[in-house]
């Protein structure tokens, strides 16, 4: 075991000399540079040890199981953020798709396979001590930082306090349950974890602008919250040593899907319906604060008198009913009033603020968005 282990610290120390070029050398951002010098770093320690320990395969139902649980629990990852999204907006649409985009799309996906595959090496190869497991997880750690700092931006206490608590304690966190899985069950669960958490900002087309410091606390805390699910499983395997109850993937992960699809796509307004919660009772008794409505987006032209309208004033958005419609200066204009309200909008909208008409309503679900919203200071 000796000589494995020393076999392992070099394939350790040929990413360690990585690391120590980059910080000693990179003044800059020069993001390619460290993409290229990390992935060749992994590529080299990857191939020494593939050729020295080979690939063995781990294949029991404690990993099947784990990743389908891993695989719901990553939903309810992205259910979470974009629900927060719902309340605190959105930073970015569809982005357009260039050379620069796959260039970057390569290299992250090629960093974290290359990352796992080697840390499931050392893992599996380091039972009789978990030290070569601990140095690469802190090594990975030094490369996870290195990929995000911009040292031209860290000058002051400030800027390093909010680097330290927005990106080297999310990525340790990130980094010690992706070797804790690997050890105790399988790389599939790290490679899913990873791509998961990086690559949904390529993928899907909004991307929620909850903050530094949300992102920081639920990319600190999920981790945690993942150890505590997959370490039960863990245990109850080590003691017991049977199968496990299989469980229908379908049972799990389709209905979380499905949801996260239609949350996604009334949230975002990406297609012709959006879902937003209701923050006053204007309108009680159509629908009360805490409801939340469906509105269409629809031509003004097709806004009728008695349609509940959802527009926009002083950036806020308002749902009110109208009660009169004309045709001016070549645009469409309406004045409003909430059905609770003792008189009318003391303004008039024009065509360019209308968002479009309620159709559906749902009692109580934007409920907590709406407590969100106070939470934060939205209005």
């Amino acid at each position: 075991m000796r000589k494995n282990t020393s076999i392992i610290y070099v394939s350790e120390l040929v990413i360690l000399l990585a690391v120590i070029v980059l910080i000693l050398t990179i003044k800059e951002p020069l993001y390619t540079l460290r993409n290229v010098s990390i992935i060749l770093s992994l590529g080299i320690s990857l191939i020494i040890l593939i050729s020295f320990f080979g690939w063995k395969k781990n294949n029991n139902y404690l990993k099947n199981y784990s990743t389908r649980t891993l695989v719901s629990m990553m939903m309810v990852y992205l259910i979470v953020i974009y629900g927060l999204g719902a309340v605190l907006g959105f930073s970015r649409g569809f982005k357009a798709v260039d050379m620069s985009y796959f260039k970057n799309l390569f290299a992250i996906v090629t960093i974290i396979l290359e990352t796992e595959c080697v840390r499931y090496i050392i893992a599996k190869n380091s039972h009789d001590s978990k030290k070569p497991l601990i140095i690469f997880t802190i090594l990975s750690v030094l490369l996870g930082v290195l990929l995000e700092i911009n040292v031209s931006n860290l000058m002051s206490s400030e800027e390093k306090f909010i680097f330290l608590s927005t990106i080297i304690f999310p990525i340790i966190a990130e980094e010690t349950l992706c070797s804790y899985m690997t050890y105790k069950i399988s790389l599939t669960l790290s490679i899913i974890y990873k791509l998961v958490t990086k690559l949904y900002v390529f993928i899907l087309p909004i991307v929620p602008s909850l903050g530094d410091y949300i992102y920081s606390s639920i990319n600190v805390l999920y981790p945690y919250i993942v150890y505590l699910v997959l370490n039960k499983a863990v245990v109850r395997y080590e003691k017991i040593k049977a199968d496990f109850r299989k469980a229908n993937i379908t049972v799990f992960s389709v209905p979380l899907i499905l949801f996260f699809v239609v949350l996604v796509i009334l949230v975002s307004g990406i297609f012709k319906y959006r879902l937003i919660a209701i923050a006053s009772n204007s309108m009680h008794p159509t629908y009360s604060r805490g409801d939340a409505v469906i509105y269409e987006k629809i031509d003004p032209e097709n806004i009728e008198v008695g349609d509940i309208l959802v527009f926009t004033k002083e950036g806020k958005i308002i749902t009110h009913r109208v009660i009169k419609k004309q045709y001016k200066n070549n645009s469409y204009h309406f004045n409003t009033k909430g059905d609770n309200n003792d008189s009318q909008d003391a303004f008039t909208i024009d065509d360019e603020s209308v968002l479009g008409k309620v159709d559906f309503s749902f009692k109580y679900i934007g409920y907590p968005t709406v407590k969100i919203n106070e939470i934060f200071g939205k209005e």
